[in-house]
């Protein structure tokens, strides 16, 4: 999936939709990177067997829309992978009431704890590092719909830091669980 944040948001809505999944955009993003950083390999039929378990392979937009999911899961391991640190949660645009740009924060953690129950973890406390206590912080996070939110440049600024919080807390899991074996890369253009 190589389309903008808000192109690949309305992809992956359709696709849902289509295949009568009761996830939202954020959720199931969630989900996906979580289960991603549990269980060290999620194939295809693991994924759309939890998304859309009715698949009819005789169905032909049903199988387009499970094509954009395996697009999307593919695209998650990539990120998680980069070694720019690339990850972004998939959420609502800047563009968004802050309202809604929290609850599906809240809902994206949500996702990410079920994906990483789905991928096997069974104790947090158990986890290595630091990661047992950012996956306390996202459990606190999993409840933002419930928070009172006004539209004050304070409350974007506190949205924009969870946001940084929530992606620095997934790579930090990610790289735990799943430690990388590749130098990370040099980017050409921050070199004097």
């Amino acid at each position: 999936m190589s389309e903008t944040p808000n192109d690949a948001a309305v992809l992956v809505d359709a696709a849902l939709r289509r295949l009568d999944a009761e996830m939202s955009v954020a959720e199931c993003h969630g989900v996906l990177a979580g289960w991603l950083c549990a269980a060290h390999g999620l194939t295809r039929e693991q994924w759309l067997g939890h998304v859309a378990p009715e698949l009819n392979a005789g169905d032909v937009l049903a199988q387009e829309a499970a094509a954009t999911l395996e697009g999307l899961r593919q695209a998650v391991v990539a990120q998680l992978n980069d070694s720019m640190l690339d990850f972004q949660p998939l959420l609502p645009g800047d563009d968004q009431p802050l309202a809604d740009r929290v609850a599906a924060l809240g809902e994206w953690c949500q996702g990410f704890l079920l994906g990483m129950s789905l991928g096997g973890l069974k104790d947090v406390a158990k986890m290595p590092g630091d990661s047992g206590e950012a996956l306390r912080d996202l459990v606190q996070l999993s409840r933002a719909a419930s928070y009172d939110v006004g539209g004050s440049e304070e409350d974007e600024e506190a949205y924009t830091e969870l946001l940084e919080y929530v992606r620095t807390a997934v790579l930090l899991v990610n790289e735990e669980l799943n430690p990388t074996r590749a130098a990370p890369r040099l980017d050409p253009t921050t070199l004097h």
